[in-house]
């Protein structure tokens, strides 16, 4: 999938996290979402020529040259990880509670757009390794190929999806 699919992804992933933790202040909102369109984009910096990448060049080189593609940073164990090292060293690096506070609504959008992002790569012809590390196995559900017609179908699915829960929010 191509970073603008991820990013709509992304953006149902915020829209159900905003939903479940009954956040309504706008700036609440957007922290959120922030958090979860990005979290959508972050599985790809394992490619060099990303949307990630080429905004965070520097890192991006690193890690594409580190990780291969949709090996270990689109697996749930990396999503997980992620998420125990936010949750235990955030605490430690941020004393105020007001900063604490957005840092943990931006992780609590990140985590989610992260797993969007494997959702919608289960949808692609080469899949995700779900069961990584016990089997490096990859599962998709269809064949869709990254800027293909069935990613356009899923594009539009998406964004009609997103108007009508932008529309009822």
């Amino acid at each position: 999938m191509n970073y603008i699919t991820h990013a709509l992804g992304g953006v149902a992933a915020g829209f159900a996290v905003i939903s479940a933790v009954g956040v309504h202040e706008p700036v609440q909102e957007s922290i959120i979402m922030t958090g979860a369109v990005l979290g959508s984009l972050f599985p790809d910096i394992d490619h060099p020529k990303s949307w990630i990448t080429n905004k965070v060049p520097l890192a991006g080189t690193i890690i594409s040259r580190l990780f291969k593609h949709r090996g270990f940073l689109h697996t749930p164990l990396f999503i997980l990880i992620t998420w125990a090292f936010i949750s235990f060293f955030t605490p430690i690096w941020i004393q105020e509670a007001a900063e604490l506070y957005r840092i943990v609504l931006f992780f609590n959008g990140f985590i989610p757009g992260m797993l969007s992002h494997l959702i919608l790569d289960t949808l692609n012809v080469q899949g995700v390794m779900w069961l990584y590390p016990i089997s490096r196995k990859r599962f998709n559900l269809l064949s869709i190929r990254t800027g293909g017609f069935g990613e356009a179908v899923v594009c539009a699915v998406l964004s009609i999806m997103l108007f009508g829960q932008y529309k009822g929010f």
